[in-house]
């Protein structure tokens, strides 16, 4: 990323609110252990520019700080987020199953290991992985993929996006 410019700014931190917007506005569905986090369709925004993965991670560290647990979660979630973007912008070509299959996986297991030592319940592992695994999942598949199918159809939002 050598250019990065004001205007690059500008959007990372606008889509850093959104999501961390997005999470504020559906708590209920965003902290429990069957988790909708709406705001993960954004992770689509990565196939259009990789710099979007600074404003995902920065929003995903935000929201969590907000959260109910705080540091520790802001520190996990960012660090899936991470992953995941890169994932997701290494495997672009394939991008319907990389948004199925990649953040579910990912966050099932930083996440589930997270609330593991949180909670010292390392026996409900893949019981939490299972949950997490499914609500995001069902996330990107319902939303996620018909929102990046709206911004292919749209040029002047994909502008947006690709610059």
């Amino acid at each position: 990323m050598k250019n990065f410019t004001v205007k690059d700014l500008v959007t990372q931190v606008t889509i850093s609110v959104i999501y961390v917007t997005l999470v504020l506005a559906f708590y209920f569905m965003s902290f429990e252990a069957i988790q909708f986090r709406i705001a993960e369709i954004l992770l689509v925004l990565v196939f259009f520019n990789k710099k979007h993965t600074i404003g995902l991670v920065f929003g995903t560290f935000i929201a969590n700080y907000i959260g109910a647990f705080g540091i520790v979660d802001a520190f996990y979630g960012a660090a899936a987020t991470l992953i995941v973007c890169i994932l997701l912008f290494s495997f672009k070509k394939y991008w319907i199953v990389s948004l199925l299959i990649f953040p579910a996986l990912i966050n099932g297991l930083i996440i589930s290991l997270e609330i593991s030592i949180i909670y010292q319940i390392f026996n409900e592992y893949w019981i939490n992985f299972l949950w997490i695994f499914l609500g995001e999942f069902i996330v990107l598949a319902v939303l996620g993929i018909p929102f990046k199918l709206t911004i292919d159809r749209l040029p002047h939002v994909k502008e947006i996006f690709i610059a």
